[in-house]
């Protein structure tokens, strides 16, 4: 009768544990972004990011995601050479420099499945990132490169939003790719940007 009993409790718990549903992703995210900085006579740029994402996915309409990236952006401007310790005169002081910013962000994304046909999806995303900037560098032909130390980064850490419109495809059961292209916007910073980025993620569940 024991025997039964163990045989029968082991059977629910294996039978409740293949029917529960997996809420908990992990993944990782490789981006592209063509960049440009706000100010006069921009000219934008190619970059590069990536990271790693955490997933929490309890309801089938949407989901929400966060984790650790890298982002990489550059751009050039026509601005004054202040950056380099120089006193404007007039306006044919500015000059163009490009600037090359490194910076480490914790992005919180909420996704939206308004659609979904199959293995096919249509996903909505809106983000809120807060960025610390791990490097700035300024480079002009008049004065050359400039590193940027921590005391000229004030301040060192900036937010920004997002929002997107992209595709999500399940590749298997607990599975999925999602491909997003989206605009972003830095809210505040020393040098603000402004991206479309296109962001390929892969994502599978752990629990």
């Amino acid at each position: 009768m024991f025997k039964r009993v163990v045989y029968l409790i082991v059977f629910l718990l294996v039978s409740f544990a293949t029917q529960a549903q997996i809420n908990v992703f992990m993944g990782g995210n490789l981006q592209g972004n063509y960049s440009w900085i706000r100010g006069d006579e921009p000219q934008m740029a190619f970059g590069f990011g990536g990271g790693f994402n955490i997933v929490y996915w309890e309801y089938e309409y949407w989901f929400m995601k966060a984790g650790l990236d890298y982002y990489n952006k550059s751009s050039t401007i026509l601005e004054y050479p202040d950056v380099y310790g120089i006193e404007p005169g007039d306006a044919d002081d500015r000059i163009n420099i490009n600037y090359s910013e490194h910076s480490v962000g914790i992005p919180l994304t909420f996704y939206f499945r308004p659609y979904e046909w199959r293995a096919n999806t249509i996903l909505i995303s809106g983000s809120l990132t807060t960025k610390f900037i791990a490097g700035l560098k300024a480079d002009s032909e008049e004065y050359g490169e400039l590193v940027l130390e921590s005391a000229d980064l004030n301040p060192r850490i900036k937010s920004s939003v997002g929002l997107g419109v992209g595709y999500q495809r399940q590749l298997e059961k607990h599975t999925y790719l999602n491909l997003i292209p989206s605009f972003n916007v830095d809210l505040r910073g020393n040098v603000p940007f402004n991206s479309i980025t296109f962001t390929a993620e892969l994502i599978f569940g752990i629990y």
